[in-house]
């Protein structure tokens, strides 16, 4: 019997390892067990569990629950199947000395895990944050969370016995703990592929046997409880601790990255692909043939349509195999941007980048690991995939695909192979007029599914600090015209609406064949946010349509929640015009519904005298944008002052005010209004002011040794 019991306990890690969907090749490659092809996901950091995030979503009155599953739903619909679980259990679930606590925060976590699960999402589990839960909005929390995080500080832990012990002891009984959505511990969970130990540790490099038995001892805690996941540990806060991982326990690196910096508290401008060229660090011998997961990166206070590609492809070069953005934003709390304040991402309120997030998903599977396309801007094109600063334009133009963050030229090689097309903007194959995402998924020859989401419109800058009730960006649902290009649809097909539900993730749902259909003309035809079937034949019968899209049901759909913004007016104006040239004033009026119209009211603002504001323009409106031009004879030398007055049925508004009336009521005494100057063509322009300009500097950032950057 004792020979048994000691035969068992010899091959049990074995056993399940067996059990593991990946496993580390001779060369530090990850591979799947069942296809012993490369292990390459993508996907985000997900928060709403722990911190920041689960106190934003009570801060909007949310159930976290449904939450959850409205965002798992987002995260499977733009085809990422990586997810970092960020759990701050070391502050929130756990006591001082690392006894689990149950609590709201672990039934999140498990909910979390099995909603995933059921995605075909896998995922990164990192059950040690270091970091303040209480950060940045609870400071003073009271009582203070009652982990030993909290209580040992990040500065003690790699170095503290006590510390450790903790930390050893959370981790054994965390892994031990069983999912009750599941039924499965999470030292077993299928679709936890990689546990990393701790997130972004106070790194000892300059003592090379602490920091092994630091990383070890947390290695055998985690094995001791016969978990057989890949363990992995942060390089990147300081990567001199490269040689101490190479002699620990642990199998793998993982490294962060924010190429444009963190917190600036508002949105950037200019072109930072020249900062996405390389990660030279990731090169460095040390952790040469180890595996390599990206446990954050993001382009911080940008939403622009082409660093994620751009990323993506450095990620493939230096080798990585997973890859999590931080932190994806909760459909539920993203028009205000409540979660992080210098990440802004989520499917619906930031159409343009999460459509570069799913581009760079693509990036991930499509493109060799270990290659280098060179520096910018040579390596703008690599494989199928594109960028270009001007246009903001990411794009995936492949025989099977087609998937672009912008308007673009590009042509399918094959448009009768395509299986997808997925965009922002406008297309060969797709023209629309709304600036929301949209889907569209081949079913079977001649039938299409098309998904729509509603318009996403900036009205506030999403980096400065939030507050729940400010909405910085809104979902507005209008109808907007849209031509399909498809050779095996033709130039007249039908457009069949989809009951919908968010909970129809799982069935068919639908009614039969719809009587509500229309038929395109031309491939053209008018749409509104929801579901649709587009057929060459004629309406389906939407009861036989598959039970599934991927991993998204047939008829499932999440809209936006509404929300109560009254009209916004915000001025596009440049601070200068050119003298005697004709100037195009741009401003943005957003409402659910279109204006009647819209006029622009200027003066020559010189002095005391200047005159009231009579002058007046009719603006062209363009969807959300309208433009009025003052002739070049009206624009001579000085300061300027404007406003934008909107007419909808007997209701007249000036902005930026938003003031009753027009400037040429009589009783109307408003005096605020837009400026800019008007120049002549030899004044000198000044490119960089150092009083007024230094503080918008923006430095790449790799690692937190010395916040150093890349410089070429």
């Amino acid at each position: 019997m004792i020979l048994l019991c000691v035969m068992l306990a010899l091959f049990a890690p074995r056993a399940y390892a067996q059990r593991e969907l990946i496993f580390l090749d001779s060369s530090g490659v990850m591979r799947w067990r069942n296809t012993k092809q490369e292990v390459a996901l993508f996907g985000a950091n997900y928060v709403l569990p722990t911190a920041s995030d689960y106190r934003a979503a009570g801060y909007v009155h949310g159930d976290r629950k449904q939450m959850i599953d409205e965002d798992m739903a987002q995260f499977a619909r733009m085809g990422w199947d990586g997810l970092r679980l960020t759990f701050w259990g070391d502050w929130e679930s756990a006591d001082s000395a690392g006894n689990l606590i149950a609590n709201d925060h672990l039934d999140l976590l498990d909910y979390l895990i099995a909603r995933a699960r059921e995605r075909g999402i896998y995922m990164l589990f990192s059950p040690i944050q270091l970091y303040g839960s209480n950060w940045p909005d609870a400071l003073q929390e009271s009582p203070p969370p009652p982990g030993f995080g909290r209580y040992y500080g990040k500065g003690r832990m790699g170095t503290d016995s006590e510390a450790i012990a903790a930390q050893v002891n959370y981790l054994r009984q965390i892994l031990n703990h069983v999912n009750p959505y599941t039924h499965v511990a999470l030292k077993d969970e299928p679709a936890i592929l990689f546990i990393e130990l701790v997130n972004e540790p106070w790194h000892h490099p300059e003592d090379l046997p602490g920091s092994v038995r630091y990383i070890n001892a947390l290695t055998d805690a985690v094995r001791g409880t016969g978990c057989t996941k890949l363990i992995f540990y942060n390089v990147s806060q300081d990567f001199r601790i490269g040689a101490a991982i190479r002699q620990s326990k642990a199998q793998g690196v993982t490294f962060g990255w924010y190429p444009t910096g963190l917190n600036s508290g508002h949105e950037l401008a200019g072109n930072y692909l020249r900062g996405a060229d390389a990660y030279p660090d990731m090169q460095r011998p040390e952790i040469a043939r180890m595996p390599r997961i990206v446990y954050e990166f993001d382009s911080p206070d940008l939403r622009t349509g082409t660093m994620y590609p751009a990323m993506a492809r450095t990620f493939r070069t230096v080798g990585t195999q997973f890859a999590a953005m931080f932190a994806y934003d909760m459909l539920g709390t993203a028009s205000r941007n409540l979660g992080w304040q210098t990440h802004a991402l989520n499917m619906v309120y930031t159409a343009r980048k999460a459509m570069s997030a799913i581009i760079a998903a693509e990036a991930m599977r499509r493109l060799p690991r270990g290659r280098s396309f060179g520096g910018y801007p040579e390596n703008t094109r690599f494989g199928d995939f594109h960028i270009s600063y001007d246009g903001d334009l990411g794009e995936l133009v492949a025989r099977d695909a087609l998937m672009y963050t912008s308007n673009t030229t590009a042509k399918p090689p094959e448009p009768a192979a395509l299986r997808r097309v997925y965009g922002h903007g406008s297309s060969s194959t797709v023209t629309y007029g709304g600036t929301g995402i949209y889907f569209l998924d081949k079913v079977r020859p001649g039938v299409w599914r098309l998904e729509v989401y509603p318009d996403a419109v900036p009205i506030r800058d999403p980096f400065e600090p939030p507050r729940a009730d400010k909405i910085v960006t809104r979902a507005i649902s209008r109808s907007w015209p849209m031509t399909v290009t498809l050779p095996d649809l033709g130039a007249s097909f039908t457009i069949q609406p989809v009951p919908t539900s968010p909970l129809s993730q799982n069935g068919r749902g639908g009614q039969g064949v719809r009587a509500d259909t229309t038929r395109a003309t031309d491939g053209r035809f008018t749409v509104t946010p929801g579901v649709y079937v587009l057929s060459q034949s004629g309406a389906v019968d939407l009861t036989k349509m598959p039970a599934k899209i991927g991993q998204i049901g047939f008829t499932e759909y999440h809209p936006p929640p509404p929300d109560t913004v009254p009209l916004t007016v915000i001025s596009w104006a440049a601070p200068q015009y050119l003298a005697g040239r004709d100037a195009d004033i741009r401003a943005r009026i957003v409402d659910r519904t279109p204006p009647d119209s819209v006029v622009l009211f200027y003066r020559r603002a010189a002095g005391a005298g200047a005159p009231s504001i009579q002058e007046f323009l009719k603006c062209r409106v363009t969807g959300y944008e309208c433009v009025a031009t003052i002739p070049a004879a009206s624009m001579r030398d000085g300061p300027y002052q404007f406003v934008v007055t909107v007419f909808r049925g007997d209701t007249v508004t000036t902005f930026p005010a938003g003031s009753r009336g027009k400037p040429t009521d009589w009783n109307y005494n408003d005096s605020a209004s837009w400026k800019f100057d008007v120049v002549n063509p030899g004044t000198a322009l000044r490119l960089f002011d150092p009083g007024s300009d230094a503080a918008r500097l923006t430095f790449t950032r790799i690692g937190d040794a010395g916040r150093r950057g890349l410089f070429r």
